[in-house]
């Protein structure tokens, strides 16, 4: 399901979830990993149970598990917690977790705004928005909101 995923195989990744779900159903890793590939696909809600679920069986829990949270709470406009779901997410080296902040902050006209979207190019200096939102396979509408938010914090 994973390789499907990022092949941009996304119906062969809906249609190979389920059986992995199935072979192992209390494997929070599995759990944790297809609800942040049905929240990229704009599957927010299934992605989030999930995750949650994955949160559930393994309490000493990774920080990416909260991805879904943060992309379900961008999805709402919750921009307040997305900026409280990257700090659980709590990975300052991966250049995810500054796009979804500057998004955020950039949605909210935060004066950091910048400051975060420079931090993603510090730590992937051939950053492409549009080529990242892609290669996540991130549903449409919410590549424009994502894009949106990025804008705001002064993208070009």
């Amino acid at each position: 399901a994973s390789r499907q995923f990022f092949a941009g195989q996304t119906d062969q990744f809906e249609a190979e979830s389920p059986r992995a779900l199935q072979l192992t159903p209390n494997d929070p890793e599995i759990l944790a990993d297809i609800g942040h590939y049905l929240a990229f696909l704009g599957e927010f809600d299934r992605g989030l149970e999930l995750s949650l679920r994955a949160q559930h069986l393994n309490p000493l829990h990774p920080g990416w598990y909260h991805f879904s949270a943060a992309r379900a709470d961008f999805h709402h406009q919750k921009y307040e917690e997305v900026l409280a779901d990257v700090q659980r997410i709590s990975m300052p080296d991966f250049y995810w977790t500054h796009l979804l902040n500057a998004a955020a902050l950039g949605q909210l006209g935060h004066h950091d705004a910048p400051a975060s979207l420079a931090q993603i190019y510090k730590l992937k200096p051939k950053f492409s928005a549009p080529a990242e939102l892609k290669k996540w396979n991130v549903a449409p509408h919410d590549l424009d909101h994502i894009m949106d938010g990025l804008r705001k914090a002064g993208l070009r």
